[in-house]
């Protein structure tokens, strides 16, 4: 890989730590301020939305990858088969998240009657769009921003929820997984960028689907922020 498309891979990675869905609203409430056991349940509902049915759509963005893209298919398999327990059906990562969902006296039928609220369905809409009928630079440039912005909240979303005595270390396995976890995810989408992206257009198409998707994000914590914490302050 030539510098400049380092440099511009590095560029456009940096763009997405400095992002502020890294540092938002709803982070900084979440870590700081004690909520009720049912604002805790309405946090995981939605979230737990999204983590369900982002499996799926990443199972989407590997079948839609082009065969040839050898190099981008390894890392998305890797991610996915991380995501799905590493062939551990009790180590999927849905199923540590509904350990958690248990200890805030959540069911799993109440769990799927589940309706997200707009901002977390218009994300989901976002992802359906560009990892499924999105190019597939574009749609690795989506992927490549879920993945370098999701280990920004589990520095707060862990520490916020150690707060509550109440709750175990168990119970939050989910959260001290994914601190290390992400960064693996991380780097592993860019390698599948280092190994799919060979031009300037390419560079520009990754681009594009990175800053949709960190938009969106952000805009799904400001909605949770909204839902949980109420309208104040629920635009920056």
């Amino acid at each position: 890989m030539c510098p400049t498309r380092d440099r511009v891979l590095e560029s456009l990675v940096a763009e997405l730590e400095q992002h502020p869905v890294n540092s938002n609203v709803f982070f900084q409430a979440f870590r700081d301020q004690y909520v009720q056991r049912g604002q805790l349940q309405s946090f995981l509902t939605q979230y737990r939305y999204f983590c369900k049915h982002f499996v799926k759509l990443l199972e989407g963005l590997l079948d839609k990858t082009p065969v040839d893209q050898v190099g981008m298919r390894i890392e998305l398999v890797k991610t996915l088969h991380s995501e799905l327990g590493s062939g551990r059906s009790e180590r999927a990562h849905i199923r540590l998240l509904d350990r958690f969902a248990n200890a805030l006296g959540l069911s799993e039928t109440e769990l799927d009657r589940t309706q997200p609220i707009a901002e977390v369905e218009t994300y989901m809409q976002v992802l359906q769009r560009l990892f499924i009928e999105s190019d597939y630079l574009v749609a690795l440039g989506a992927e490549l921003a879920v993945e370098k912005t999701a280990a920004a909240e589990f520095k707060y979303l862990y520490p916020g929820l150690k707060k509550y005595e109440w709750l175990q270390e168990d119970d939050l396995e989910f959260f001290t997984l994914h601190l290390k976890e992400e960064e693996c995810h991380g780097a592993w989408l860019i390698e599948a960028v280092q190994h799919t992206a060979r031009t300037s257009s390419d560079y520009e198409k990754v681009a594009a689907g990175a800053r949709e998707t960190a938009d969106a994000w952000h805009g799904f914590w400001l909605g949770l922020h909204r839902e949980i914490f109420g309208p104040e302050r629920a635009t920056t």
